[in-house]
């Protein structure tokens, strides 16, 4: 089985601020998956503090996912295919990953503080992204 973990770190007003290749990971066991995505939590918050920091008005979003993959994948192209794949299957058009899911975490960073970001949202960007 594979695990994947997938990140977005964006300014609401101008986007993505992820590096390309910063936004997922693909491990082959559920620990290694878990301590990426402890990580990689912890790095966007420090990020998006960082970033408030420097620009006291904006606002940012942050969230990371761990996805257990319903097949085998290597790489974070064939992970890419394969939740598309789960998109395009689904029957449950409201939560397409539902059972995928094994941790979130997400905050929105906002002038007036910091707020939980819902996964359900998250996974709507998720899904957007990917179709």
């Amino acid at each position: 089985m594979s695990y994947v973990v997938i990140s977005s770190f964006e300014n609401v007003e101008t986007g993505d601020l992820q590096a390309q290749g910063e936004s997922i990971a693909v491990f082959a066991d559920e620990a290694s998956a878990r301590m990426h995505f402890t990580a990689r939590s912890s790095t966007l918050d420090a990020a998006a503090r960082n970033a408030r920091a420097h620009d006291a008005d904006a606002a940012f979003i942050a969230w990371t996912v761990l996805l257990r993959m319903p097949l085998d994948v290597s790489t974070a192209e064939d992970a890419l295919e394969d939740l598309e794949l789960v998109i395009e299957e689904t029957e449950s058009v409201d939560d397409p990953f539902g059972e995928l899911v094994v941790a979130y975490a997400g905050q929105r960073h906002m002038p007036t503080g910091s707020i939980e970001y819902p996964q359900k949202d998250a996974l709507q960007d998720l899904e957007a992204w990917l179709s």
